[in-house]
């Protein structure tokens, strides 16, 4: 016998089917995107043991009629496209076909669909290659399809996955991705007799968050609208403070202008594109909650470059990352320069009592008030004795009386500043203070021309590693724009020449080594902007009084006057909070009171 040989079509099916069905969430995935095709207003999926007793997905889209039930179970049998050229501008999920021969082959299908002007519902059932039509049936407008048997012919793939709990939660993960692309759509998920999820239609983006998220957490959220070219990013997103130690609240969606509902998409250059555009707000390691919405027109991405659709490839994937980075940057920025609390229509000060509302995983996720004197009535209630102790809030904008306006009562550990705020204690780490003071400093100046530098007297050489050096040398333009003048010198070498003005009597030499270990550890292939953003911040931390460091009150009166002058002052360039406070109900409540 030859050692090639063309495999049998059973086989070569259930091959096929494992590139797209890899447990139960891939099936309810792609019965929910022919369901949104299909017109559906409302969608419901039953599950038993997970999924892998059984799956059900109702909808009351449009129907079939008897042959296109059959001929959806057909391999290669598509509703979105005819020619090769119209694959690289699908707008739509496609209404039926595809994915049901895959699921067919890993499972046992039951479909039941009936067109509203038909006067009974067409039955096909299939298994593997037996694709059979059943009598006619009585049933509602819409499809209905059943799947069962999940890997009975494949038992080595079903080992692999896991309990049901597990499963059901990947399968609600889809459910809820699915219903956040389609808010005018009801989604319901059962489990058992148990309810899991029930999202009735709504009219917008936001009214959608709030039923799968939570009404805490999506009153943080800030619009994001920003156009670039041809290319839009729409959606929301959240605050610093709510960060996450997984992306798995960064939400990215992919849609062509003009075709139907957005696809989700599991992208890095959307990931980091997200990660940079929160450049110094959040902590190396943390992740933002962010629902993302990127429109193109048809022919700029191609959406088929993965079985599952999971994956895209993008004709201009460094105009998409500047857009979408370049969006969040803007919006932010706008919203963190105000002075209340992020989120529409929430006061800095007034009646609403904050509440402390935990991420889930252990992160900040506080919900802080502004900070602003006098304002007694945004402070959290006082607990009773024995409550749990009270979480620690970070500042997220100055408030209208701003850092100038504390009283500086004493220098703690050598490195926060306690100060009274009138009804409350405010903290302030002096280091993360000045560091991010120095950062928007160093970037008002680059906005505006080259940072002003002064030439060293005598140039300083500074040994580094080979691949330091050669980092170094490839970001010369970047670091000559911001005030470092030097070259390479040799393998091992780094000449300086000059460094920024606001640097002059530093460690300068340890400055330039650790910009050289971030540029190296972010890659050669690390976006200008972000390049630019983490030398920014590897200056200012390092260049910052550091803790330890005992400060006059004069020195401290000019710090908080400085961060009164920035735009940004509630986070140090590396996402840590600059200030935290304890209102005077917090501090009674610690004695019972």
């Amino acid at each position: 016998m030859g050692r090639i040989a063309v495999l049998a079509p059973d086989v070569q099916g259930q091959i096929a089917a494992g590139e797209v069905v890899e447990r139960p969430a891939s099936i309810v995935k792609e019965l929910l995107e022919n369901a949104v095709d299909a017109g559906a207003r409302h969608v419901e999926i039953v599950l038993e043991e997970g999924g892998l007793g059984r799956i059900t997905v109702r909808d009351d889209g449009c129907g079939m009629t008897a042959d296109e039930a059959q001929l959806a179970f057909a391999r290669h049998a598509t509703s979105k496209l005819r020619r090769a050229e119209d694959l690289l501008c699908v707008p739509t999920f496609g209404f039926r076909g595809e994915a049901l021969p895959s699921i067919a082959a890993a499972a046992r299908v039951r479909l039941t669909t009936r067109r509203t002007e038909d006067a009974s519902a067409s039955v096909v059932e299939a298994c593997g290659e037996l694709v059979q039509a059943q009598a006619p049936a009585g049933a509602a407008a819409g499809t209905t399809v059943e799947v069962s048997d999940l890997f009975a012919t494949t038992p080595a793939r079903r080992k692999f996955l896991r309990r049901p709990a597990t499963e059901l939660g990947h399968v609600s993960e889809v459910v809820v991705r699915a219903a956040v692309a389609s808010p005018t759509i009801g989604f319901r998920l059962r489990h058992e007799r148990r309810e899991v999820l029930s999202a009735p239609p709504v009219t917008e983006l936001r009214q959608r968050l709030v039923q799968v998220l939570g009404a805490a957490r999506s009153a943080s959220f800030v619009t994001v609208d920003h156009e670039a070219g041809r290319l839009r990013v729409g959606g929301v997103a959240g605050s610093p403070r709510d960060s996450l130690s997984s992306a798995r609240h960064v939400w990215t969606y992919v849609a062509i202008e003009g075709g139907g509902a957005a696809r989700w998409i599991r992208d890095r250059v959307l990931l980091r594109a997200v990660l940079d555009g929160y450049a110094s707000l959040l902590m190396r390691g943390r992740y933002p909650v962010a629902v993302l919405f990127l429109t193109m027109p048809a022919g700029s991405v191609d959406v088929n470059v993965h079985p599952a659709k999971l994956e895209v490839r993008f004709r201009d994937t460094q105009a998409v990352h500047h857009a979408i980075g370049e969006a969040l940057r803007r919006t932010l920025t706008t919203s963190l320069k105000g002075t209340g609390v992020v989120g529409h229509g929430v006061p800095a000060t007034g009646a609403r009592r904050p509440e402390a509302v935990g991420d889930g995983d252990g992160g900040v996720g506080e919900e802080p008030p502004a900070y602003a004197p006098g304002a007694a009535a945004a402070a959290s209630s006082p607990r009773p004795p024995g409550a749990a102790p009270l979480r620690q809030q970070a500042l997220w904008s100055a408030a209208p009386g701003g850092f100038r306006g504390l009283r500086f009562m004493t220098q703690l550990f050598h490195g926060y500043l306690l100060c009274d705020g009138g009804d409350r204690l405010v903290l302030i780490d002096q280091h993360a203070a000045h560091e991010r003071v120095l950062y928007e400093r160093l970037r008002e100046q680059g906005a505006a021309g080259p940072v002003p530098s002064d030439a060293l007297l005598v140039a300083e050489t500074i040994r580094l590693s080979p691949l330091e050096v050669t980092v170094l040398g490839e970001r010369a333009a970047l670091l000559g724009a911001l005030g470092i003048d030097g070259e390479p010198f040799g393998d091992d070498t780094y000449l300086l020449r000059g460094v920024p003005r606001l640097l002059v009597g530093r460690d300068v030499a340890g400055i330039v080594r650790a910009v050289a270990a971030e540029l190296l550890e972010e890659g050669a292939a690390a976006a200008a902007t972000r390049a630019h953003d983490l030398v920014l911040a590897t200056v200012a931390c390092h260049a910052a009084t550091r803790v330890g460091q005992r400060l006059d009150p004069s020195e401290v009166s000019a710090l908080l006057a400085a961060m009164d002058g920035v735009a940004i002052n509630a986070h140090c360039p590396h996402g840590r909070p600059v200030a935290v406070q304890l209102a005077r109900e917090q501090v009674e409540a610690l004695f019972g009171r």
